[in-house]
């Protein structure tokens, strides 16, 4: 027995394609800003917050020398040179744990530049797989999905199929069929032998 096909809406297959397309669109743009802010998170961390934080440590480390060369001048032109000494000795403290602290932090962010930089090697690396699927995947499916419309338009183009009614009409066909008065032959048909 021939089937035919049961074509009910080529329109949800445009749709399909028409959203295939929009997602990949959507995907890229994706990409393309989680890519943008890790480049950006690095370069943050790499330079300005290097940048600042060397800077920091340069600016810290006159206030040191500052504090230091004045307990000096202090200790040779003081009359009383216990209270402005002992002032003195606190604010080089201060400056101390001011620069210990810039340097931790120049420290701390060499160490983070280098984790994030491996972490974002990875990421770049995971987003590969998915750009691929972007760039070749979906185009592929979208092509598909063409193939698949163009056929299914060819298709709906075609004359509909005749049916027993058409051929009883006289139309094409006429004569294909045998009937009771041939005695169930066609024209053409060899005659057999009675048994």
């Amino acid at each position: 027995m021939r089937r035919t096909a049961d074509v009910r809406s080529i329109d949800a297959l445009k749709d399909a394609k028409a959203a295939l397309a929009e997602f990949r669109e959507i995907i890229v743009l994706a990409l393309s800003e989680a890519q943008a802010e890790v480049q950006r998170t690095l370069w943050w961390i790499q330079h300005d917050q290097m940048t600042h934080w060397q800077s920091e440590v340069r600016r810290r480390t006159e206030r040191l020398n500052e504090a230091k060369a004045e307990l000096e001048r202090v200790r040779l032109t003081a009359v009383d040179q216990t209270a402005s000494f002992l002032e003195q000795r606190k604010a080089i403290e201060r400056a101390e744990r001011r620069l210990a602290e810039a340097g931790e932090k120049v420290r701390l962010v060499r160490r983070w530049a280098q984790k994030i930089d491996r972490e974002s090697m990875l990421f770049r690396a995971q987003l590969q797989s998915i750009s691929r699927a972007a760039e070749t995947d979906i185009p592929r499916g979208e092509a598909k999905l063409e193939i698949m419309l163009d056929q299914l338009e060819q298709y709906v183009r075609l004359a509909p199929p005749q049916t027993g009614d058409a051929k009883m009409s006289g139309g094409p066909g006429e004569g294909d069929t045998p009937s009771a008065e041939d005695g169930g032959k066609r024209p053409g048909d060899a005659e057999s032998a009675p048994p």
